[in-house]
């Protein structure tokens, strides 16, 4: 039986994979240890430039920041999976705390109806504006072609007759499946239908990890995920879009 602390360092080594899947599409380099996963590149809408990945690595996390500090000239995020961190001297102000949440998929959900996983620029491109469309605005392309290149990350929507109306990301780590990037263009619910289609996205049962706040935690936890930790996200300087 895995206790919390296990569980939120593996939801957050999930959310690291997901960064470097991104990043590496977007041709953008980055560098991670047992400590964190960080990059010296502006990091696309929505992403952070560092994330935390050991509760007890502190010092060399706040090295890591102070370095970033120096030589980024733009502003940037930082999510500490573990709110362990106080940025505040580095010049950092917090954005936001969420809650890691996890879900053993016990028992097979059924897929839901309409759903697909996008495996062609023309879809990705049509998924990609329904996404922007449902509450996450964009001045650039967020998701490149490239990541579709990526066995480990499944991009799934529901399909209509001119593009998508809901989606999600699944991404794929050793031993969890993360969920994200959950929208629907009408406003409305759509959790449950990302949970299923996630839960289907890769060969055999795994758990559903993530991060939410707010209404979409509500959500999830009434879809069967626990919240199991917190996490924090620091914002240095003035970003167009809100970071996670």
């Amino acid at each position: 039986m895995r206790d919390a602390g296990e569980k939120v360092r593996l939801c957050a080594g999930n959310n690291a994979d997901l960064y470097q899947a991104i990043f590496k599409a977007h041709g953008l380099s980055d560098r991670r240890s047992d400590a964190f996963w960080s990059s010296d590149e502006q990091a696309p809408h929505y992403y952070s430039n560092a994330t935390t990945l050991d509760a007890d690595a502190t010092a060399a996390q706040l090295a890591e920041i102070a370095r970033l500090a120096s030589v980024l000239a733009s502003s940037f995020a930082v999510k500490d999976g573990f709110c362990c961190l106080d940025l505040q001297p580095l010049g950092f102000r917090q954005l936001f705390e969420a809650s890691w949440i996890w879900m053993d998929l016990a028992h097979p959900i059924a897929p839901p109806l309409s759903w697909e996983r996008i495996e062609d620029a023309s879809c990705l491109e049509m998924w990609e504006f329904a996404w922007a469309n449902g509450g996450n605005p964009s001045n650039g392309k967020v998701f490149p072609e490239a990541i579709l290149n990526d066995d480990a990350v499944a991009i799934l929507g529901r399909r209509t007759g001119d593009g998508f109306s809901a989606g999600c990301i699944a991404n794929k780590s050793e031993q969890v499946i993360g969920l994200s990037n959950i929208f629907a263009t009408d406003g409305g619910s759509t959790y449950r239908d990302a949970v299923a289609a996630a839960a289907n996205a890769f060969a055999g049962s795994r758990t559903l990890v993530g991060y939410e706040r707010d209404g979409a935690l509500d959500e999830a936890l009434a879809c069967g995920f626990q919240a199991i930790g917190l996490l924090r996200i620091w914002l240095r300087g003035l970003v167009e879009s809100e970071p996670g």
